[in-house]
């Protein structure tokens, strides 16, 4: 017999093994939706921040993400191009600053802010006793945070997050468990009423002003992206049982202002966010739990509401909304673990907003009526092999072009974006 005949089923076994171990492609076209998706990330166990924390920065060019232990990177979006501008180990971010476009992040005691160009840190002011920090405002003169004593027995450290397992089903052993056990966690902590205070802290001098004295449990402060003094916070807690959202003035004086007032018995309104121009808060609305889906919408400028309907099996973890306001995005779910069930959910989705027309007759009683409107949506990436333990978390590029999320569905989680435009057909 030849002897290279002889050699065949071996060569055979090293190309076979070789293509095995090839990567993954950087870039795709998904199959399922025709639009193209970017690996942005290069080390497993990056990821992109939570979608209502800023993240960019050089005038929108460059993206932060936080990499392994602590570290941040930063990605040019155009080329891809990578930089470690921090690897000391131990950082939580919290945003990029709008103004300067410095990368703040705690660690420790202490809040930093980091020059993406330098790569120098500096600390700026120290975290009180029993608080923490959560956001800076838009001209970064001000960060906030709650001060909250005994907080800690009842919230249990989150877990490490290790590599996740995809099984068959597309869920990971302990889901279920682990969100039986935030639930009960949640109803603990609510429960406790907690002395907490709602403050701001002067990142030139260290000073404190205590906005609110609550037992409510305070979380998820935002800043609004144009007005450095109006913040919105949650009133935390398992949503059907709290009124969530909040807008307060820094100054130390103003009182709080209710967003949206709970009717129907286990409605809920949860996961709020601003608008890019800062005019509009949104939130995911349900009327009840798991029945009846919407976006909701509140103008800050002028009192208007707008709630737009979300058509059957569309319901998303999050939900975000373009620089220019014209498009919504949404990063799908899990029937598994979420309560609202939907049915094929598991996808990025982009929404096109349609306002339900006027008929003729309106009377002076509709003027300050809520206007209907519904959401129109498109498949951008197929999730199905995503485990949900991990929220995607969508966040629109400053130039519109883009969705950024964060996804374990080719094993290891990374950091990507999905082209809004669908991706034009191979010649």
């Amino acid at each position: 017999m030849n002897k290279h005949l002889l050699l065949l089923p071996a060569l055979l076994g090293l190309l076979v093994s070789a293509r095995a171990q090839a990567p993954l492609p950087r870039e795709w076209v998904d199959p399922d939706t025709g639009h193209r998706i970017v690996q942005l990330s290069k080390d497993p166990s990056s990821e992109s921040l939570y979608f209502t924390q800023y993240s960019y920065t050089a005038n929108g060019t460059k993206l932060v993400f936080t990499a392994p232990h602590g570290n941040i990177d930063l990605v040019t979006l155009s080329t891809g191009v990578i930089e470690h501008v921090f690897q000391e180990g131990g950082a939580r971010v919290l945003q990029t600053g709008r103004k300067t476009g410095f990368i703040y992040y705690t660690k420790g005691n202490f809040l930093f802010s980091l020059d993406p160009v330098s790569k120098m840190s500096k600390r700026l002011v120290q975290i009180p006793a029993d608080g923490n920090i959560a956001a800076v405002n838009c001209d970064e003169t001000l960060a906030t945070g709650t001060i909250t004593k005994g907080a800690g027995r009842i919230e249990r450290p989150r877990p490490a997050r290790e590599e996740p397992k995809i099984l068959p089903s597309g869920v990971q052993e302990g889901d279920i468990p682990s969100q039986v056990d935030k639930h009960a966690m949640m109803d603990r902590r609510l429960a406790a009423r907690l002395p907490a205070i709602l403050y701001t802290i002067n990142l030139q001098t260290g000073e404190i002003t205590e906005l609110l004295h609550s037992n409510d449990w305070i979380n998820h402060q935002q800043f609004s992206p144009t007005d450095p003094t109006l913040l919105m916070f949650a009133h935390e807690g398992r949503q059907w049982k709290v009124d969530r959202l909040w807008l307060i003035r820094a100054d130390g004086h103003s009182q709080p202002m209710l967003v949206h007032q709970r009717k129907m018995k286990m409605e809920i309104a949860v996961h709020e966010y601003w608008a890019n121009d800062g005019h509009c808060i949104y939130y995911d609305l349900q009327t009840p739990l798991s029945e009846d889906f919407w976006v909701g919408s509140y103008n800050v400028i002028d009192g208007s509401r707008i709630w737009y309907h979300l058509p059957p099996n569309h319901w998303c973890v999050h939900y975000n909304t373009s620089p220019d306001g014209t498009l919504f995005s949404g990063d799908g779910s899990d029937p598994v673990i979420h309560y609202a069930q939907a049915k094929d959910a598991k996808y990025m989705f982009l929404f096109r907003p349609e306002m339900i027309p006027d008929l003729p007759g309106e009377t002076p009683d509709q003027a300050h009526m809520i206007r209907g409107a519904r959401l129109i949506p498109e498949r951008l990436v197929n999730l199905a092999r995503h485990d949900y333990s991990l929220e995607p978390n969508g966040m629109f590029s400053p130039d519109g072009k883009w969705l950024i999320f964060r996804s374990n569905f080719r094993g290891p989680i990374g950091v990507y974006a999905v082209e809004v435009a669908k991706a034009a057909p191979a010649p």
